[in-house]
């Protein structure tokens, strides 16, 4: 079995790392910022048309998103970011089960395998893989880093994997861990919504017999 883990929202606690960026970004633009309850219910629930900006032009909350952008994929933003609360144990039980190969969809590949690395993270994954920002392209990239097994299981708290995932006929698993409610990630074409990344491992561990009962899995080879 491969799994196939999103770094953002799975190892990285995007709630803390978001808001500081929003701060940063809303005091930059001499505007109001959210109360991080406010904003982090918004963004879960709406995505990038969550009303951040409440009262600003279209041209500023333009601004905003640009500006957002290139702050969370910062060296600063990224080193400072919050691991998952037990990620590290719950990693290495999963890689007892799986060959582990880590994902992302943002464009700094350095800073997040540095932050794998610090936290002795990095051991755990097989390979760590930036994918293509052209969302077109990114279902074959995970046929490529499926290897042809059939058991292979995209892991990821955002909409944009799980339709990939779906796209390349791969197992898509939503963790609601990140910036997505349940609801989102359902829509997105996952198959079954985990909590977080314990679950996911719980099920595992009893040989994910109920995946495979539903159909969702194949059955172990042999």
């Amino acid at each position: 079995m491969r799994i196939l883990i999103e770094f953002d929202g799975l190892i990285i606690d995007l709630a803390p790392t978001w808001y500081a960026v929003h701060k940063t970004v809303t005091a930059a633009l001499a505007w109001s910022s959210l109360d991080q309850g406010r904003y982090w219910r918004l963004t879960r629930r709406q995505g990038r048309q969550a009303d951040v900006l409440p009262g600003a032009s279209s041209v500023k909350v333009d601004d905003y998103h640009r500006r957002f952008d290139e702050q969370v994929e910062s060296d600063d933003v990224l080193s400072q970011a919050t691991l998952h609360e037990d990620v590290r144990d719950t990693l290495l039980a999963l890689s007892k089960h799986a060959t582990l190969v880590m994902i992302t969809t943002g464009s700094n590949l350095a800073a997040r395998k540095g932050f794998l690395d610090r936290n002795k993270l990095g051991p755990l994954f097989e390979r760590a893989v930036k994918l293509d920002p052209d969302p077109r392209r990114r279902p074959a990239e995970l046929r490529v880093l499926a290897g042809g097994d059939p058991r292979t299981i995209v892991v990821s708290t955002a909409e944009t994997l799980l339709r990939a995932a779906g796209s390349s006929d791969l197992f898509a698993l939503g963790v609601s861990s990140g910036a997505c409610l349940p609801a989102r990630l359902h829509q997105a074409g996952a198959a079954v919504v985990f909590r977080d990344l314990s679950d996911l491992t719980d099920t595992l561990a009893t040989g994910a017999q109920d995946l495979v009962r539903a159909g969702l899995l194949p059955a172990p080879l042999g």
